[in-house]
């Protein structure tokens, strides 16, 4: 039991974390195109980039795409805060806030004290965070300071205090007490993250002196984990800590591949480094944009005869956001449950990915930093290719690619009969299987919201309703009460349901996000609250209409 709550909790954590890496994507794409706009080869070809309002122009897109890059550690912070939060969540972010920059100052003010920061003379690892100098924690002490905040908000967003006390009863209280916890962490951390710090670039020299075999690792571990939802945590750390390198830059010591990255792309004349591309992502370009849609092709071929029309366009809709957007998970939850052998033989083939990358130095970052792969391609690749993005690659290695994916997915489909979309016995065919994804689809979401909910055992049995990119995701007070799995893939135009500790993750594709807001929406759990005022009729309690906005 322990155990599943454990791994629940860690599925929950990976769900908040992608709130700010969400939007990586925007400012990924605003600092590749300022940084094109601005490379001297693109402005002898087309002297009008050269021109001063073009200038003002790619240097402003430049610094608003930086805003989010620079500032990632406060974003988790805050994020994490209000993810977690159970009510009052515009208190928790603002508390998420205030805690971060709490805890920098004072293990800044602590360590300049000390004498171990010299503000004129910073060190590696030391920084200044939103004009505070003090020890740069990176985003460790956004979430660290995320979930402290999360837990003071939780437990006393209701509390009352003594009278002579009470202009902070509830939430007035929560940012006080943030000032008090988050003024003991960074003390704490004053102490213990230069060991982290040791630790980390320790651990970044062993992984960087494993080469290629560190890379494949990498990224077959990475798709590996997908279906778990625990692959955050295989390249979070990379994006964001030491482990993904760390630079000087004009004087600033930068860390984390993705920090790196756009230190490259917004600094003239500095090259990319594989070393830090492998880690963000490179080898996702390679089979996001030509290997699967080689493999949606052999699923389509191999399909029957009278439900290629059907498959052909659930493929489609599967291809398009995976080879442009990066999202991959439609078309590979298509196979991952009804052939797991097709899964195991994409994941090795996506490690060797981030080897064949690695080997002849493709530096263009994938979808998870920088805004899908077509987009890296043309804009940090193609238009930046003076850094060293070796862009061309692309063709000789994705031509490669495509080829073997299709004849390997083509293989095992016919030798193993395997039952990918359209080869389903006659039995188990549906009509809605593909409504998942296919936005064409007749079910209804209004419709469809009360059977998910009765499903899963009721809308008494659901204590939680949230959503990633493919996945609706319900906790769930009694698993056993969920009806069987062949439910939701057949008569609720599922793709596939997981089973996790403590719920349900039900795969839906690109409509995931909005099937929460309408359950959320259907079961009352509306950002609301009870409020006994002259507007409200009734004890404010007893009925849902007796709920006001505040």
């Amino acid at each position: 039991m322990k155990e599943s709550k454990l791994y629940s909790e860690f599925q929950r954590l990976g769900k908040v974390l992608m709130a700010p890496v969400l939007l990586l994507p925007v400012s990924g794409i605003l600092v590749g195109l300022g940084s094109a706009l601005s490379n001297a080869n693109l402005i002898s070809l087309c002297p009008l980039l050269g021109t001063e309002p073009m200038v003002i122009f790619s240097t402003l897109i430049k610094a608003a795409g930086n805003v989010i890059n620079g500032n990632i550690s406060v974003l988790f912070a805050i994020c994490i805060a209000y993810g977690y939060a159970k009510a009052e969540k515009a208190t928790a972010a603002l508390s998420g806030f205030i805690g971060y920059m709490t805890m920098n100052t004072i293990m800044g003010q602590l360590l300049i004290l000390l004498g171990i920061i010299d503000p004129a003379n910073l060190q590696t690892g030391q920084n200044a965070i939103l004009g505070v100098t003090t020890l740069d924690t990176g985003v460790f002490g956004g979430i660290i300071i995320g979930l402290v905040v999360a837990w003071i908000h939780n437990r006393f967003y209701k509390v009352q205090l003594p009278p002579v006390l009470g202009i902070f009863n509830g939430t007035r209280c929560v940012p006080a007490l943030t000032v008090v916890f988050a003024s003991l962490v960074g003390v704490a951390l004053a102490f213990v993250f230069p060991f982290v710090q040791t630790g980390l670039k320790a651990a970044s020299t062993l992984i960087d002196s494993t080469g290629v075999f560190g890379a494949f690792i990498y990224g077959f571990s990475e798709r590996m984990l997908l279906p778990f939802g625990l692959h955050h945590f295989i390249y979070l750390p990379f994006f964001f800590t030491s482990l993904g390198g760390s630079i000087q830059v004009d004087g600033q010591t930068v860390e984390g591949a993705v920090n790196i990255y756009n230190a490259m792309l917004n600094t003239p004349g500095m090259m990319y480094d594989i070393d830090i591309s492998k880690y963000v992502m490179n080898g996702k370009v390679l089979f996001a944009m030509c290997g699967l849609p080689a493999a949606a092709l052999a699923i389509y071929h191999c399909a029957r005869p009278e439900n290629k029309k059907k498959v052909g366009s659930l493929m489609i809709a599967a291809v398009i956001p995976a080879a442009i957007m990066g999202i991959t998970e439609p078309l590979e939850y298509s196979f991952l449950f009804v052939a797991p052998v097709l899964y195991v033989v994409h994941a090795l083939l996506c490690g060797i990915a981030y080897v064949l990358t690695y080997l002849v130095q493709f530096n263009v970052p994938g979808p998870s930093a920088f805004g899908g792969p077509l987009l890296s391609w043309i804009f940090n690749g193609i238009m930046n290719a003076d850094k060293g993005s070796n862009w061309f690659w692309l063709i000789p290695l994705g031509i490669a690619y495509f080829g073997i994916y299709y004849v390997l997915f083509r293989t095992f489909i016919k030798k193993f009969d395997l039952k990918t979309p359209g080869r389903e016995d006659d039995d188990t065919q549906t009509a809605d299987d593909t409504s998942a994804i296919d936005p064409k689809a007749p079910v209804q979401v209004s419709d469809l919201i009360p059977q998910i909910v009765e499903a899963v055992g009721g809308a008494d049995n659901i204590s939680g309703v949230n959503a990633c990119f493919t996945r609706l995701r319900l906790s769930l007070k009694d698993t056993a009460l969920v009806k069987d799995d062949s439910v939701f893939t057949k008569d609720l135009g599922a793709s596939a349901i997981v089973h996790v500790g403590g719920g349900v993750q039900i795969v839906y594709g690109n409509k995931a996000s909005v099937y929460k807001v309408e359950m959320r929406e259907y079961l009352g759990m509306e950002e609301i609250r009870p409020i006994a005022s002259p507007q409200c009729s009734g004890d404010g309690i007893s009925a849902p209409e007796h709920y006001c906005l505040e």
